[in-house]
């Protein structure tokens, strides 16, 4: 399937835990792992490598020589050959590889992160050389997917659970929690890749929910009025842990309609309204 030429905007929200990804006509999620290992001489004579992303890279973990990386940790560029790799197979699942040169690019990063914006513009410019890449704090996603332009997000990560403010979009203060999914996993470095066949600790999904309710209380007590708060990532899908949550923070909490895409789908949002306006009257206020 050819990416339309029409509306030629993808987004990607890499995270720690899986690539989710967005074009006018297709959504697609992956593993954010790489892996490489090289063939033995029973397999190659050359003992050339091979190369993995995503769940192709998940089934060579069965190989003992196999080298296994994530690309992104805590929302951020861990290793540049494997995020060059995955960000690549998005382009490829989503169908755009003829029209790489015509699209425009808009990733997200954590709000503690912007130190990494302009690495990461340069970083996908060089990988993919698309007309235009465009890197905004990711949470501002979860917003516009709700069609919302103010008010804070808890987004629940696999690496980090981000905690920001906005008002009028404009990220106002922010936080980068520690604690988020693989808190839940017990160690195992790739249980998140089958999560809907996990069953979690309910001592562990209210010892996560206790420390972001604790942490939201003292974010809350350096605002002067309340905002409504949006609850996306995966963690939100995860068993009982949206209602352990609530038990724990009651008062305008809201759990967005597709809590995996939320970020994705509002960075879509956000080149749309970047490609009929223009980049300065709707970025102008963004870092």
């Amino acid at each position: 399937m050819a990416c339309e030429t029409n509306n030629n905007i993808i987004a990607i929200d890499a995270g720690t835990g899986f690539v989710k990804c967005i074009s006018s006509h297709l959504r697609v999620s992956f593993p954010s792992i790489y892996a490489s290992r090289r063939l033995t001489k029973w397999e190659d004579p050359k003992e050339g490598v091979v190369e993995a992303v995503g769940y192709e890279a998940k089934k060579m973990s069965v190989y003992p020589d196999v080298v296994l990386v994530r690309a992104v940790l805590e929302g951020k560029i861990a290793e540049e050959k494997a995020f060059v790799a995955i960000i690549r197979e998005a382009v490829r699942d989503l169908g755009c590889e003829r029209d790489i040169g015509s699209l425009l690019v808009v990733m997200g990063l954590p709000y503690g992160a912007a130190l990494q914006k302009q690495q990461l513009e340069k970083l996908v410019e060089r990988a993919l050389k698309p007309k235009k890449v465009l890197v905004i704090p990711q949470s501002i996603g979860t917003l516009l997917s709700e069609d919302a332009r103010t008010g804070m997000v808890l987004s629940i990560g696999q690496g980090t659970t981000e905690l920001v403010l906005f008002e009028n979009l404009k990220p106002v203060t922010g936080i980068s929690i520690p604690q988020a999914c693989d808190y839940l996993c017990d160690g195992d470095e790739l249980a998140y890749i089958e999560y809907e066949k996990n069953i979690i600790d309910k001592k562990r999904i209210d010892a996560l929910t206790s420390l972001l309710a604790n942490k939201l209380a003292s974010f809350k007590t350096r605002l002067n009025k309340e905002y409504d708060i949006y609850v996306s990532g995966g963690g939100a899908l995860v068993s009982g842990l949206c209602e352990s949550l609530q038990a724990k923070v009651p008062e305008n909490l809201r759990i967005v309609k597709d809590p995996v895409y939320s970020n994705a789908t509002g960075l879509y949002k956000l080149g749309q309204m970047v490609s009929s306006t223009g980049v300065q009257q709707v970025t102008h206020h963004l870092p």
